[in-house]
């Protein structure tokens, strides 16, 4: 093994040997004897968090790691785009969109909420640019930085809203494929199913992405080809059917509000709720950073390239569905009687009852690929918190199924989803609040290392990679910032008048439950444990390289040597920082 490679460390002042082993003052030419020895050598000084107990396990494919997860570049702009979705988004919000704003707002209401959005995008394209190869997506960007006193909750909430908004994501694709499944029974046959018929179609769908998470079933490609087919073939059905579409002007100007509200900057605001909402899951490639070849370009690439294509693909499937109403007649379509749902009535007064069922198994599969995309990337989330011990029975949690997947935390995402989707039996208010607030988590998660980026800048703690934004990363960060407060608002404010029970607007409720939860958990017991190093002896130190090369084993979860609570010592932050080049340098000697 090449020692040239190997980058010198940052040695600890002597003020700190006494609680922190330095790393070895030779390591700059050190020659190990193999890769499992080399591999120990990062493990036993790599001062990350760990679970309680460290557990062991054999590598196989992957560089301390057990996932098997090696995506190309080009899968990563896939699974931007298959998490973006924007036919999921656009389809379920349309009837909500026209009474609020009418076609003006779907157009440039779109367009502007994209600009926005893509501020947040460049922002987290450029964090992930200076952090390549790190594990634990958001939440370690957040933990690395944020300031010493708030690195531990930072990282403890990002994760947290990341896990429960994308369980929430997940359980929403599945209901709306349950919903679009059975509108399709009912205009194909005329029969309308029961309230049961759908939660048993949703929690078959469930088991269904966790099927293809535990068995490692790469299907990303194939969603990217479903996803720009589909709206082709909605703009050709829509194109040959129409024979009296609506005229341009009408589309770019046309303003409606059928909110009841009186005010129309309120109603402006409610306008902009299909874009933001749509808008989001670009930051799929991020959490297959760490496996890939040249992740300090691949991944800002495939979040750029990803979020860009999912908003031109936007803005043609609104222009497309507002060409699908026949003769500008907008009462017909915002009251549907036949199907319930705004996109559906427009085939119905285009083609036949039949077509329009085909046109729906295009809903329908999107639905489904974005759902099994949410619950891959969930599970990769829901496992890193395992590995930090943040659930009960972590140490179960935390293991990896026979394919590489952590399919133990992709189960309990599934089992969580078919939970809630039985709610519908009994309320279908509370799944649409939870819609409301999978964005408003998400626009936390997303803001929050932006925010401290540009709050807390620490130059020892982040370098820009080779894609930076220089001197615009501060005024498109305070964009960014901007835009995700002002998407919380949108999202948390009713969107009809008078407001009721019935039609008021849950996601503040359900955000405030859900922080309750999270900062409970962490005052009550993880503030005690979480995000501290875990301790060792120096006879722990001097044994651990040579036990785990006996026996053939690498640990699966870095490791901190330390004897006193060192988890906000700047120092650990440099030697982290050299240690990230280090296992860089041992992948590309690998």
């Amino acid at each position: 093994m090449n020692p040239s490679i190997l980058r010198s460390p940052p040695q600890a002042h002597s003020s700190q040997q006494t609680d922190i082993i330095p790393l070895p003052r030779f390591a700059a030419s050190v020659n190990f004897s193999s890769y499992n020895e080399a591999a120990s050598f990062v493990q036993i000084y790599s001062p990350c968090t760990t679970l309680h107990s460290v557990e062991l396990t054999k590598p196989k494919h992957g560089f301390l790691e057990s996932l098997k997860r090696v995506l190309a570049p080009m899968q990563a702009i896939a699974a931007a785009i298959t998490m973006s979705s924007v036919m999921s988004g656009i389809v379920p919000l349309t009837q909500q969109e026209l009474a609020s704003g009418g076609p003006v707002m779907m157009v440039f209401g779109f367009a502007f909420a994209g600009i926005m959005a893509f501020t947040i995008a460049l922002s987290l394209a450029d964090i992930s640019s200076g952090f390549p190869n790190v594990k634990g997506g958001l939440s370690e960007y957040s933990r690395r930085l944020a300031p010493p006193h708030l690195k531990r909750i930072s990282s403890w909430v990002v994760g947290w809203l990341h896990f429960f908004a994308f369980v929430t994501g997940a359980t929403g694709c599945a209901f709306s494929f349950a919903l679009f499944a059975t509108s399709a029974i009912e205009i194909a046959t005329g029969v309308i199913p029961q309230r049961w018929v759908t939660v048993l179609i949703h929690i078959a769908v469930s088991i269904a992405f966790g099927l293809i998470n535990a068995f490692q079933i790469n299907i990303n490609m194939l969603s990217v080809a479903w996803h720009f087919m589909g709206p082709i073939v909605v703009l050709i059905t829509i194109a040959a059917s129409n024979k009296d579409p609506p005229s341009i002007s009408w589309m770019l100007t046309h303003f409606e509000n059928q909110t009841g509200f009186s005010n129309s900057l309120y109603v402006v605001l409610l306008g902009l709720v299909q874009g933001a909402f749509t808008l989001t899951g670009y930051d799929a490639p991020i959490h297959t950073a760490y496996n890939m070849p040249n992740a300090a370009w691949q991944v800002p690439h495939g979040i750029i390239c990803g979020f860009l294509v999912s908003f031109f693909m936007g803005e043609v499937l609104i222009i497309t569905l507002l060409s699908g109403i026949k003769g500008q007649d907008l009462a017909s379509i915002l009251n549907p009687v036949i199907s319930g749902n705004t996109v559906v009535e427009i085939f119905i007064h285009l083609i036949s009852r039949a077509g329009t069922s085909c046109i729906l198994v295009i809903f329908i599969g999107t639905f489904f690929f974005c759902g099994q995309g949410i619950l891959k990337t969930v599970s990769q989330i829901g496992h890193e918190l395992a590995t930090k011990g943040a659930f009960p029975r972590s140490e179960y949690l935390a293991q990896v199924g026979p394919q590489g997947q952590p399919s133990r935390v992709g189960w309990l995402c599934v089992s969580i989803s078919c939970v809630i989707g039985t709610l519908h039996l009994g309320n279908s208010t509370l799944l649409e609040a939870m819609s409301s607030a999978i964005a408003i988590e998400m626009n936390l998660v997303y803001t929050i290392p932006v925010a401290l980026r540009l709050f807390y800048p620490n130059p020892t703690s982040f370098q820009p990679g080779p894609f930076s934004l220089g001197r615009f990363r501060n005024p498109i960060a305070v964009v960014a910032v901007w835009w995700s407060a002002m998407g919380t608002l949108i999202f948390a404010i009713p969107g009809v008048y008078p407001i009721t029970p019935k039609n008021m607007n849950y996601a503040g409720v359900l955000l405030l439950i859900t922080l309750g939860f999270i900062l409970g958990y962490w005052y009550r017991s993880a503030r005690h444990w979480f995000g501290l190093p875990v301790e060792y002896t120096m006879d722990t130190k001097r044994s651990s390289a040579i036990e785990l090369e006996q026996m053939g084993y690498v640990s699966r979860y870095p490791t901190v040597v330390s004897k006193n609570n060192l988890g906000n010592d700047p120092e650990l932050d440099e030697i982290e920082n050299w240690l990230d080049n280090l296992e860089r340098d041992l992948y590309r000697m690998r």
